[in-house]
């Protein structure tokens, strides 16, 4: 269990300080929940704050009352279930709001807001400027959202935003531009670059990490300048009398109720008088810690790895329900290919997923699409209309596109997964339906409208109208500020539970979707599915946007996670260029953890269907500043430099040891080329079919992503960065005395690296698994890594 930590000095560290009126004053903690899961906690504003109570509880009326630290403004409507915090400016970092439900105290953590008012002024060198705006990563780049006003010979705007590093361009009349007055810039990625500046500063964040555990007692690592911690069993806190502090040690007691618990969780979060610490958060399973990764349930978020396939560019195992869409105008990459349901089924039933390391199965939207041609290309020379084939254009909310399978299909796939140990998650598209979808046909009024009120098309309006915008002109975009909407569509979605032993959805265009309707729909899930059935649904968005804007969709009320899309984009900058940044992905990576969690169930992808394949930038066939969707269309895009396969193996080992769920994209696994959609959704190839390259990335992947699963630091793990340089990036990751140590060099010259590892994480029985010699002086770790190449070392 634990040999470095020897038991004697384990056992002072837990009873040494132990006061007899301390541990008699200890209450009950009470087993069983009236909340799903464990409680988000709850992020206020700058302002104010609403919290949603019934984002935790089922019944308003069994709500008796809210308690709030004595310096939070707040009040309390209790018919509505809705706590207004109003002013918290002089709270504590961390804090607690606790909720009496029928009788039992429930608590839940509460982060006071990081905003800072920050005011940005320009000069202009156009003394005749009439309108000047800023669009950047803070406000969707979506220039309406922060005009600039003039003042005297100036223009400025007041901002409220988190401490961090922000890009940005000034639109001065309606022309994009570098800031001429600002020398800080950053590569876009795109062939370009932002302007940025900075609010506030890169402070340290102080860490807490696991330490030991004997008996029913659990050691933290906990430096001594800390306040006294939050220490959560479930949804109850533990007071001063369930732990001692001794140095920079912390000694938790679990109650009794844990070890009569077939599966609970322990979570500690701590702050200094000024920010708050990272978070840990420990499985127990009957009042011990976690130790084997198989011991976990197929459904545990931490354990989720994630395959995703457009089914119809899979495998094509059914000939008789090949129908491509019979028009000259589409031409044959935006026709169906052929790929079935029985072709996702064959796959996972001669264990290539399985084998591969992934327990989950992300299926593309499978619900009927027309039959006909739509949308048009219409650039570089060619000109060509889409069919249906990747399924995000229903006229049918619950029958299984026949050109796909049936039902009885999917529920024989269904069940072999589980019996497979892994799980299916459904592609859902709810923000629209296809013109020919019967509840626009019966409720043209339940859509909103196509024209803005200056008469323009409202389509394609990411961010300026969110809410709004239609995808094309064919595709109605529903109203979901309407109840009877979110009412019929929630239940539409409901249907696919009721129906079929679905465990989870992945959500299309979410944050093109009121909160409402995500309220609603996870009330349904979790009142009619999830705690009826015991049954574990897991929930994940697409949302293209700033951190806060992708997590405001994230919360016990709402859905467990988003895809990291920023982190995805700092990922492909730092390993597919030589000059990439490794600065800029730790800065992102570090701020998915402060504000997601360090236990967050994101999607960490390896690309997607939206994206040109990251091989193909990374071995030079598409050049970042080209339209990448016009590369497809107009030139074959094939493998241009093997240092491609070197960098992509990168992507998937930073993505398999980061907090998180890892997400393959078909393809990725063997360095599938292609630009973008849709030469990015190429028929997939298997076994015979793979060149020596790709059969050895498919190796490589293989290994990495087993690791992931055989190891609970790289499941539960805390994370610290140990060296962010120019080429060279080590992080930690430490459960309980078993340690990942993460390396990388994105040089192309073999790079020697040489790290400290603070003396509270093990050593022992540290070993690569990448085949790369290491050397171990004290707790110094020296490795030489050839160009372009990782390694991970586990004990």
């Amino acid at each position: 269990m634990i040999k470095q930590l020897g038991i004697l000095a384990l056992a002072v560290l837990i009873f040494g300080c132990s006061d007899e009126d301390k541990m008699n004053a200890k209450k009950e903690i009470i087993s069983g929940s009236d909340i799903v899961g464990l409680a988000s906690p709850i992020k206020l504003s700058y302002d104010s704050t609403t919290v949603f109570l019934l984002d935790y509880f089922q019944d308003a009326a069994k709500i008796d009352s809210v308690i709030l630290p004595a310096n939070a403004e707040y009040s309390f409507d209790k018919e509505k279930a809705t706590i207004e915090i109003t002013d918290f400016e002089n709270g504590d970092p961390l804090s607690l709001l606790s909720v009496i439900y029928s009788g039992k105290q429930y608590d839940i953590p509460v982060f006071k807001s990081r905003d800072l008012p920050f005011r940005y002024t320009y000069e202009s060198m156009n003394p005749g400027a009439g309108k000047i705006a800023l669009k950047g990563n803070f406000n969707g780049w979506n220039q309406a959202a922060t005009p600039l006003q003039k003042d005297d010979d100036s223009w400025s705007a007041n901002l409220i935003l988190e401490p961090g590093l922000y890009e940005y361009l000034v639109v001065e009349d309606g022309k994009e531009m570098l800031d001429p007055n600002n020398p800080n810039k950053k590569d876009n990625g795109q062939g370009g670059f932002n302007s940025t500046f900075r609010v506030g500063s890169d402070t340290g964040v102080p860490h807490i990490s696991t330490y030991g555990f004997l008996g029913d007692s659990i050691v933290i690592h906990f430096p001594s300048d800390l306040e006294n911690p939050f220490i959560f069993w479930n949804n109850h806190r533990l007071d001063t009398a369930w732990y001692r502090r001794n140095g920079d040690r912390l000694s938790i007691d679990l109650p009794a109720a844990s070890a009569e618990a077939q599966r609970s969780d322990l979570r500690v979060f701590a702050h200094n008088g000024e920010q708050r610490t990272n978070d840990i958060l420990i499985p127990l399973q009957k009042g011990k810690p976690l130790e084997n990764p198989t011991d976990l349930p197929r459904s545990d978020k931490q354990k989720l790895a994630m395959y995703f396939m457009m089914v119809d560019r899979f495998v094509d195992a059914d000939k008789e329900n090949d129908l491509p869409v019979n028009d000259p105008e589409i031409l044959p990459p935006a026709n169906y290919y052929g790929g079935d349901l029985e072709g996702v089924d064959a796959k996972i039933k001669d264990g290539y997923l399985k084998d591969l390391g992934m327990n989950t199965v992300w299926l593309s939207p499978i619900a009927q699409n027309p039959l006909g041609a739509y949308g048009l290309w219409d650039k570089g020379g060619v000109r060509s209309k889409f069919s249906g084939y990747h399924g995000y254009w229903p006229i049918s909310s619950s029958q299984v596109d026949f050109r796909f399978g049936d039902a009885q299909i999917l529920e024989k796939l269904i069940d072999r997964a589980h019996n497979k140990d892994m799980n299916v998650i459904l592609d859902y598209v709810a923000n629209h339906v296809h013109e020919e979808h019967p509840v626009y046909k019966q409720h043209p009024d339940w859509a909103t409208n196509l024209y803005l009120p200056d008469g323009s098309l409202n389509t394609e309006k990411w961010d300026e109208h969110r809410l709004t915008t239609w995808f094309d002109t064919f595709m109605p975009t529903l109203d979901f500020s309407r109840p009877e909407v979110i009412d019929a569509m929630t239940d539409s979605a409901l249907f696919w539970f009721q129906n079929y032993q679905l465990d989870g959805f992945r959500h299309d265009a979410t944050k093109h979707i009121q909160l409402e309707f995500w309220r609603e729909l996870t009330r349904k899930l979790k009142y009619q599915v999830i705690l009826p059935n015991n049954r574990p649904v897991y929930q994940i968005g697409e949302t293209y946007g700033n951190a806060q804007l992708i997590d405001s969709y994230v919360g016990s009320g709402l859905l467990d996670a988003q895809f990291d899309f920023n982190l995805y984009d700092a990922a492909v900058g730092a390993f597919a260029k030589d000059d990439g940044s490794i600065e800029n992905l730790n800065r992102v990576l570090n701020q998915s953890l402060s504000v997601y969690g360090n236990h967050h169930s994101m999607g960490n992808i390896s690309g997607n269907q939206d994206r040109t394949r990251f091989i193909s930038y990374a071995d030079g066939s598409v050049d970042f500043g080209e339209d990448p969707k016009l590369a497809g269309w107009t030139r074959k895009i094939e493998i241009k430099d093997n240092i491609g396969y070197s960098r992509l193996a990168m992507l998937h080992a930073f993505n398999f040891t980061i907090p998180g769920v890892p997400v393959i994209y078909y393809g990725d696994e063997i360095g599938m080329p292609g630009a973008n959609d849709p030469d990015n959704r190429r028929m997939m190839r298997f076994g015979k079919d793979l060149n020596k390259k790709e059969s050895e990335l498919l190796k490589t992947v293989t290994k990495i992503a087993n690791l992931r699963q055989e190891k609970m630091a790289l499941l539960y793990g805390d994370l610290v960065v140990l060296n962010a340089g120019e080429k060279e990036f080590v992080y930690l990751r430490n459960y309980f005395k078993k340690t990942a140590i993460v390396f990388f060099n994105t040089s192309r010259k073999s790079n020697t690296i040489s790290v400290e590892i603070p003396e509270y994480y093990s050593l022992e029985n540290i070993k690569a698994n990448f085949g790369h010699k290491i050397k171990i002086d004290g707790r110094k770790i020296t490795i030489e890594l050839p160009p372009v190449s990782y390694e991970i070392l586990t004990n």
